[in-house]
C-alpha cells in the first residue's frame, strides 16, 4: 500500500502478534495476520533510528509469503524447506514455510536463545530429579544424573550438540524456575520477533500434538540466536570435553559430540562453502529436521532449514543440493 498525501501520523501495535497501523491520507487501518509482511511498503513501522528514518520490522529479514524457487534444488522428501540469502536477504528456495510442523530437537534453538539472554554463562545448576526423568523411551540425555552440578555454558553445549534432553529441563528450570515458567518465556520470546506460527510446550522438543512451529519461524529464532557469539561458537564444536561435579562431590568426565553430520565432517559441502553449524531434530512425527548455516568463499552467509524429511540421509542429500548455486 502507498499513500500519496504527506504522511501525518503512523500509530503502530504489535498485539497478539496482529501489526495495526495508520496513516493519515488512507483509506483505512491495515491489518497484518503475520509479522513477516511488516516490510511492505508503508507497513510495519516500528519506530525512527537515530537518522529519523523510518525503521520497519522486518527491515533486515528474509520476506516470504509464497513458494519460491530461484535456484534448482530437490525438496522431494520434506515437508518443508527453505534456503536464505543473510546478507542481501534475498530468498533463495521456500516450499511450505509457512505451515506448521513438528521441529523435534530444533526447538532447542530457542531453547539455547531464551537461556542466552537470560542467563549467566558460569552460573552453576544443580541437575534435579524431575530433569532427568523421562516418560518416554530411547531419549537422548548427556547422562546426568540428580544432583550433579553443571555450568550453564556446559549445559548449552550438551544441549546443542548430543542435543540432550536431560540438559534442555536442567536449563528451564535454572532459568525459568521450572518448565512451565521457561515454556511461558519461549512463548514470549517467539512472539515479540514475529514468529506468530510458533507455540512451545517443553524446552526440549519431545513430540506433543500442541508444540509446533515453521521453517520460517524457525529462521527468525535462528537469525535471533546468531546475534550471541556463544550460540555460535557451540554450533562450531565437532565434540567437547569438559569435567563437572557429582552430587558426592566427585569429578565427571564427560566428552559430546555434535549430532549434526555437516559439522562432525561426515557430509560433504561444495569447495568454497563451509557447513558453519546447525541443529538437528528427529522424532517419530516430526521425521528428520534440521536447520544449517553455511558461508561462501567472500565470507557471505546462508541458513538452510529442511523440516519433515523421510530419511536422515535424504536429509543431508537434499540440503546438499541447495549449495551448487553458490559456486555458479
Amino acid at each position: 500500500m502507498k499513500c500519496t498525501n504527506d504522511i501525518g501520523r503512523i500509530l503502530t501495535a504489535l498485539i497478539s502478534a496482529v501489526l495495526i497501523i495508520s496513516a493519515a491520507g488512507c483509506s483505512g487501518a491495515v491489518e497484518l495476520e503475520d509479522a513477516f509482511q511488516a516490510d511492505r511498503p508503508g507497513l510495519g513501522v516500528s519506530g525512527s533510528n537515530e537518522s529519523g528514518s523510518i525503521s520497519y520490522f522486518a527491515e533486515d529479514l528474509c520476506v516470504v509469503d509464497e513458494n519460491v524457487e530461484a535456484i534448482e534444488a530437490d525438496t522431494s522428501e520434506a515437508l518443508a524447506a527453505c534456503f536464505f540469502d543473510l546478507d542481501t536477504k534475498e530468498v533463495l528456495y521456500a516450499k511450505n514455510v509457512h505451515e506448521r510442523m513438528y521441529p523435534a530437537s530444533t526447538t532447542k534453538v530457542m531453547t539455547a536463545l531464551v537461556a542466552l539472554e537470560h542467563g549467566d554463562l558460569d552460573a552453576q545448576a544443580t541437575v534435579s530429579e524431575a530433569a532427568v526423568t523421562f516418560n518416554e523411551s530411547g531419549v537422548t540425555t548427556a547422562g546426568l544424573k540428580t544432583g550433579d552440578m553443571l555450568t550453564l555454558r556446559q549445559l548449552l553445549y550438551a544441549l546443542l550438540l548430543p542435543s540432550a534432553n536431560d540438559a534442555a529441563n536442567v536449563i528451564a528450570e535454572q532459568i525459568g524456575g521450572s518448565n512451565e515458567g521457561f515454556v511461558e518465556m519461549m512463548n514470549e520470546k517467539a512472539a515479540s520477533i514475529g514468529a506468530t506460527n510458533t507455540h512451545f510446550v517443553n524446552p526440549n522438543g519431545l513430540h506433543d500434538e500442541e508444540h509446533y512451529t515453521t521453517a520460517y519461524d524457525l529462521y527468525l529464532i535462528f537469525q535471533e540466536a546468531m546475534k550471541y557469539e556463544e550460540f555460535l561458537e557451540i554450533l562450531k564444536t565437532p565434540s567437547y570435553a569438559t569435567t563437572y561435579l557429582a552430587a558426592d562431590g566427585s569429578s565427571v568426565e564427560a566428552e559430546w559430540s555434535s549430532s549434526d553430520l555437516f559439522t562432525k565432517g561426515e557430509v560433504t559441502v561444495p569447495e568454497g562453502v563451509t557447513a558453519v553449524g546447525g541443529k538437528t531434530g528427529t522424532t517419530t512425527a516430526a521425521m528428520s529436521c534440521l536447520v544449517q548455516l553455511f558461508e561462501d568463499a567472500e565470507g557471505a552467509q546462508y541458513v538452510g532449514i529442511i523440516l519433515g524429511c523421510s530419511e536422515r540421509a535424504i536429509l543431508y542429500q537434499e540440503m546438499q543440493t541447495f549449495l551448487s548455486s553458490l559456486n555458479n
